[in-house]
C-alpha cells in the first residue's frame, strides 16, 4: 500500500490561502500539512532543516497579505528601517527591496539539502515574480519586450515617437496590480492620459504610493510624471497596450490554471476599463459563454503547455492570456507562482487546491508503480 505523503505548507497560518489548502487535503482523504509560518521563519525561531525530512512535499504560499511578514521581507532585502514602518493599508512600501528580500528567502527555502518535493519549486516562484525575466523565458509566447527605462523623460522620447504610443507600465515585480498604469498619448492633440491603481499621497516627507482598489485616471503630466518615475526608480516594465477581445458590453483576457502541464481551470476576468483584475470590482464570466472556437481552445491548450514547459520543477500557475481583439492568436502576459486562488470555480468537480493535490498524489503514485 503506498504510504501517504506529508505535506508541509509554508505560508501565513490566519490567511484564507493555507484554510483553502487544508481543507482541500481533508477532501482528498490525506492528513492536514504541517504548516510552517514565513513570520516564524523570518524571525529565525524555525530551521527548515529541523522541521523537514526526505520525501516531503512542499507548498509555498503566497508571503502577502500580513505587514509583520512584508516587513521582514523588507528587512531581509536591505531596508534598515524596516521594523519601524507603520501598517498604512495599501501603500506601496519599497517594491525593489521587498522583491530582493523575497529572492533571498526563496533561496535559501531552495538550498534545503533535504530531498524534497515541491509543489512549485522556489526557483521558479522566484523567475515568475520577476516579470522582466519570465517575459525572457517565454519570449516565443509573450508579447515583445520593449526597452528599459529610469525616467519618465526617457520613457516619454520613446513614446513620442512611436506610431502607436498606448503602453502598460508594470512594476518588475509585483502582483495583483500593484503599481500598473494604462498609458496612452494623443500624438495630434499632445495629450497624455493614464489609468492606474497607483494613488499619490502628499505628505510633509515626501510623496506616498498607495494600491487603491478604484483606478484612477491622471491627464496632468506631472502627476503622470509623478507616478512614472516611482516605478521606474523602484524598476518597472514595460508592454504593448493591445486591445482586448470584447464580450457584451466589456473587454477580458483569461485566468487559466495550469496544472501538470494542462489546461484545467479557467474563468474570464471582465472590464470597462484597461485592468481586469478581479479584486479590482471586475466580474468573472464563465468562459463557456464567450463561444470561443475548437481552434482558439487548442491554441490556448498548446500555449498553456509551452508556459509550463518553461518551468518544469512546478506544478502549476495561474496564466493570464489575452485574446487580441484582431483575432490574433492567444498571447501570455504573465505566469503568476500564486495565481491559482480562485474560490468555487470547479474543473471536473475540483477546485483548483485539489486538483493540484490529487495531480501530486497521482505523481506519486505512477513513481512507485
Amino acid at each position: 500500500m503506498q504510504q501517504k505523503s506529508r505535506f508541509v505548507l509554508i505560508g501565513n497560518p490566519e490567511n484564507r490561502r493555507v484554510h483553502f489548502f487544508q481543507e482541500a487535503l481533508q477532501q482528498a482523504g490525506q492528513d492536514a500539512a504541517l504548516v510552517i509560518p514565513y513570520l516564524n521563519l523570518l524571525n529565525g525561531e524555525y530551521e527548515l532543516s529541523d522541521l523537514l525530512r526526505d520525501g516531503d512535499t512542499v507548498r509555498i504560499e503566497s508571503p502577502g497579505e500580513n505587514f509583520s511578514v512584508e516587513k521582514k521581507i523588507l528587512a531581509l532585502g536591505g531596508l534598515e528601517n524596516a521594523n519601524g514602518l507603520e501598517d498604512e493599508r495599501g501603500r506601496i512600501y519599497h517594491p525593489r527591496l521587498w522583491f530582493r528580500g523575497f529572492s533571498q528567502l526563496m533561496a535559501s527555502i531552495a538550498q534545503q539539502t533535504t530531498k524534497l518535493n515541491w509543489f512549485n519549486h522556489p526557483d521558479d516562484i522566484v523567475s515568475m515574480f520577476n516579470k522582466p525575466l519570465c517575459k525572457q523565458i517565454l519570449a516565443d509566447h509573450t508579447l515583445p519586450g520593449l526597452p528599459v527605462f529610469s525616467s519618465y523623460d526617457e520613457f516619454f522620447a520613446y513614446a513620442e515617437k512611436q506610431a502607436y504610443s498606448r503602453f502598460f507600465i508594470k512594476l518588475n515585480s509585483s502582483s495583483s496590480a500593484s503599481g500598473i498604469v494604462a498609458y496612452e498619448y494623443n500624438k495630434r492633440n499632445g495629450k497624455e492620459q493614464a489609468y492606474s491603481t497607483v494613488e499619490i499621497v502628499h505628505s510633509i516627507d515626501g510623496n506616498r504610493y498607495y494600491n487603491s482598489l478604484k483606478i484612477k485616471k491622471y491627464t496632468t503630466r506631472d502627476k503622470i510624471q509623478n507616478i512614472l518615475d516611482f516605478l521606474f526608480a523602484q524598476g518597472a516594465m514595460i508592454e504593448s497596450w493591445i486591445p482586448k477581445a470584447r464580450h457584451e458590453d466589456s473587454s477580458y483576457d483569461l485566468r487559466v490554471v495550469g496544472i501538470a502541464g494542462q489546461r484545467r481551470h479557467a474563468i474570464a476576468r471582465l472590464s470597462r476599463g484597461p485592468m481586469t483584475n478581479l479584486h479590482l470590482g471586475n466580474q468573472r464570466c464563465a468562459v463557456d459563454e464567450l463561444e470561443l472556437s475548437s481552434s482558439t481552445w487548442q491554441e490556448i491548450d498548446i500555449l498553456v503547455e509551452k508556459a509550463m514547459q518553461a518551468f518544469p520543477r512546478s506544478l502549476y500557475a495561474g496564466l493570464d492570456i489575452l485574446l487580441p481583439r484582431n483575432d490574433k492568436s492567444p498571447v501570455l502576459l504573465e505566469a503568476n507562482a500564486f495565481g491559482d486562488l480562485l474560490p468555487n470555480l470547479l474543473h471536473k468537480g475540483e477546485n483548483t487546491y485539489l486538483a493540484e493535490i490529487n495531480a501530486v498524489l497521482e505523481r506519486q503514485r505512477l513513481t512507485h508503480a
